[in-house]
């Protein structure tokens, strides 16, 4: 809405769509749902931001849907289980506040609840390497991750108390991108926490790879420092903060559905952004992982498909987001290797919703 006007159009409202497969706890199978909204000014009065319309559906296991279609402030389909302030609004067919969601406000007994709690679990990061090597002086334990990297040291903690199998997965996936690093862990000071890795100072290649395989990484082990977070490399807790986005006790258990993390190669040697995107297509075996990148590093490697990119455009002040075109796509299909060749050369970009071609 504010830069619309680039594009020679005056923008009165924006809207978001997601189609969601709902796979929680309760849920017997898999559900198909649907939200969406649009976020406006006031046709009545001009002002704004208010709700023009939200509407949420959700597939019931025996074949019903339950939903609601919110327009205009008033609720032209409502949901067949209400609850608290929902059930007011439903009985009198409108809101009077509208600029708040109606779904937030639901009962806890609607089956359209699945759907906040999904999207409540997504977790977004923007990595800051000032707030990944901090001392976190939160004495409550935490084991996500914050959305700067807020609280890394707790979920190293938390790996290695509860998932110690997953915590020697993650400091594998450190080995592959930081050079000489044996993992990185939680140190508590007192109450607080912080982080610090563990570093190989011995001959480098087959020693190192000896080491590993003897599983001499700890401290104390022979050629193994310790170095503490004000030693730290931005690279090393960069990646450890991307990792334990990607591995946190939350991607196992369902709580976490989906994993977006803005630039993870950021600071990362180039040579090394391959065994990333390796650590990001294994995460995604348990949860939906979404990165944004301009790196045609991270996208030189032989896991890299066609169907796993999503190009962005902006085109005359308004932002395209969409797959490859289909001879593109097919084009790569066969020669995977030229997809990052291809990124280097702004040969990808999205097909338009219209034509189909770029």
């Amino acid at each position: 809405m504010c830069h619309a006007p680039e594009a020679g159009i005056r923008a009165e409202s924006f809207s978001i769509k997601l189609d969601l497969r709902l796979e929680g706890a309760g849920s017997e199978q898999a559900k198909a749902a649907s939200y969406g909204f649009e976020i406006g000014r006031d046709p009545a009065h001009g002002a704004g931001p208010v709700v023009l319309r939200e509407e949420c559906q959700v597939e019931l296991a025996d074949g019903t849907a339950e939903g609601f279609v919110l327009a205009a402030g008033r609720l032209a389909v409502a949901p067949m289980k209400y609850g608290g302030e929902a059930g007011k609004w439903a009985a009198h067919g409108r809101r009077e506040r509208r600029d708040r969601l109606f779904l937030p406000l639901l009962g806890l007994d609607s089956p359209l609840r699945e759907v906040e709690s999904a999207l409540l679990g997504m977790r977004f990061y923007e990595l800051d390497s000032t707030i990944l090597r901090n001392i976190d002086d939160d004495t409550e334990r935490h084991t996500s991750l914050g959305p700067r990297g807020e609280h890394l040291g707790h979920v190293l903690g938390a790996l290695s108390e509860a998932f110690p199998e997953t915590k020697d997965y993650l400091d594998g996936w450190i080995r592959a991108i930081i050079p000489q690093a044996l993992g990185v862990d939680e140190r508590r000071e007192g109450e607080f926490s912080t982080v610090r890795a563990r570093f190989w100072t011995g001959e480098p290649h087959l020693p190192f790879r000896s080491a590993v395989n003897r599983g001499a990484t700890r401290e104390g082990d022979p050629h193994v420092s310790i170095f503490q977070r004000q030693e730290l490399s931005e690279g090393t807790v960069r990646a450890a903060g991307v990792l334990a986005a990607l591995f946190q006790p939350g991607t196992f258990d369902g709580s976490i559905p989906l994993v977006a993390i803005e630039e993870p190669e950021m600071a990362i040697h180039p040579s090394n952004a391959a065994a990333l995107f390796e650590a990001i297509e294994a995460a995604s075996a348990r949860t939906q992982v979404i990165v944004t990148t301009q790196s045609s590093d991270l996208l030189d490697d032989e896991y890299v498909k066609p169907e796993h990119l999503r190009m962005v455009e902006m085109v005359r002040g308004v932002t395209r987001i969409g797959e490859l075109d289909e001879h593109t796509r097919r084009h790569l299909t066969e020669r995977p290797d030229q997809i990052a060749v291809m990124h280097r050369q702004g040969h990808l970009r999205p097909a338009d919703p219209d034509t189909g071609r770029p």
